[in-house]
């Protein structure tokens, strides 16, 4: 792991940062003083809508997958000698899935956030019935059964609180309506009386309404347990980091034998044969130094040339691979040599930003190959580089006056960049509209500790 700490150094160019790359003070607002803050009440009126409003979905999408989750069970059972059940299983089982992920976007909603199940590939035909082996399927449909009585005793409970809390506060309202004989809830607590009845109803449906909040916030918490214990699925989770890990490590492997390749045939295209000819050179003036020293002397000239070509192509080549500076001295000192060497005026803002070796190695590529990007094809006079960390991401920001039109297509080296990038957790995006000017940014996970 690597600390680097910087003072913000300008290398040619002025150039202003990104308002973006820095978080305006809590609570400020620059144009209209103090942001106004969210008032208590409209936020607890809020919520408590949210949540009845869930309870009622959660009701009648576990009545519906009841009803429909019994039958294709049912069915399916009855037909497995005939095959032709098994795939009806399969299809309650795939309805049981669907019921799950409408039940967390309902749970999301109310602000409980549950992970995504993610379920074995299966394909098409008789590869469809190894759905038939997964556990969590059967786990699905078990909560189907589950969540049915669960949702008709929250639905009665909350229906009964809300309602019965408003209609307890109107009493002294809509009770005029009433016959005068009746025997109501304060006939039966010892207090008859219109005066009795209606204190009572009063009293009772205000506790209601106070006590709605707590009571629907535990309906829908209990909802929340019941989903985590039967739909997270630890497996499905660990499926998906894995695969999401091969998808960016393959991409990043990829990446990095693509650029290996591509420097040892530029090494072989440019320095090598510079060399080649230097040699030929500097023997064939040795051979005419007694007998032409002119012509010798002509020779060696072009060999002081070869050589200053073939370190600027190496130079150049150098940029596909990290520089000690980076070791040594971080980042910060390593991107500004960079942007010396830049034959564009560069810029260079780095904070104090904390990487690991190999998203710092990342970060340096970035701005290596955008600004190697910039220098071929943007024909721009004034570039910059920006690298800031912003929350538990550091993000780097190479911008440039050029013509534009930059993009992540496939074969070019932008896209090898994303590759690399994509090694390492970070992203890459490129904003480049025609006639400029070019950003790009690329957004690298900070290390902890």
């Amino acid at each position: 792991m690597s600390h680097s700490t910087y003072e913000p150094t300008t290398v040619y160019s002025e150039h202003v940062t990104p308002s973006f790359l820095y978080e305006p003070t809590p609570g400020a607002d620059l144009d209209h003083g103090p942001a106004p803050q969210p008032d208590d009440m409209s936020t607890l009126l809020r919520n408590t809508g949210r949540n009845f409003a869930v309870l009622v979905g959660l009701f009648f999408v576990s009545l519906a997958a009841f009803v429909v989750g019994v039958t294709l069970f049912s069915l399916g059972v009855g037909l497995a000698v005939i095959v032709i059940g098994l795939f009806i299983l399969v299809g309650c089982l795939m309805a049981a899935g669907a019921t799950a992920r409408a039940t967390k976007s309902m749970l999301a909603y109310a602000g409980v956030n549950l992970p995504a199940t993610v379920y074995p590939r299966t394909g098409g035909g008789f590869a469809a019935l190894r759905r038939l082996r997964d556990p969590q399927s059967w786990r699905d449909l078990i909560y189907v059964l589950v969540a049915f009585v669960l949702s008709t005793f929250s639905f009665s409970v909350a229906m009964s609180w809300v309602f019965g809390g408003i209609g307890g506060a109107l009493y002294w309202f809509w009770s005029r309506y009433l016959p005068d004989d009746r025997q109501g809830l304060g006939y039966l607590l010892g207090f008859p009386g219109r005066f009795g009845e209606t204190l009572i109803n009063s009293v009772l449906g205000v506790i209601l309404i106070l006590t709605t909040p707590a009571v629907l916030h535990g309906l829908v918490r209990l909802h929340a347990a019941v989903a985590r214990g039967l739909l997270v699925d630890e497996n499905s989770a660990l499926r998906a980091r894995v695969s999401e890990l091969t998808t960016s490590r393959s991409a990043a492997g990829e990446a990095e034998a693509q650029t290996l390749r591509r420097l040892e045939r530029d090494l072989h295209d440019g320095p090598q044969q510079r060399l080649v000819r230097l040699g030929m050179d500097i023997s064939s003036a040795q051979r005419r130094m007694s007998t032409d020293p002119d012509q010798a002397q002509q020779l060696l000239d072009e060999a002081y040339r070869q050589t200053q070509d073939a370190l600027s192509e190496i130079r150049q080549l150098s940029r596909g691979i990290a520089p000690p500076i980076l070791a040594e001295q971080g980042l910060a000192s390593a991107i500004t040599a960079l942007a010396a060497r830049n034959s564009v005026p560069t810029s260079v803002d780095v904070g104090d930003v904390s990487l690991s070796d190999a998203a710092q190695n990342a970060a340096y590529f970035t701005v290596a190959e955008a600004l190697a990007n910039m220098e071929k094809h943007s024909r721009a006079s004034r570039c910059s580089v920006e690298i800031h960390p912003v929350g538990g991401v550091v993000v780097v920001v190479v911008t440039d006056n050029g013509v534009g039109g930059a993009a992540l297509s496939r074969g070019h080296g932008l896209a090898g960049l994303a590759d690399r990038l994509a090694g390492v957790d970070a992203t890459l995006t490129v904003t480049s509209p025609t006639g400029g000017p070019t950003q790009l940014t690329a957004t690298i996970p900070a290390a902890l500790g």
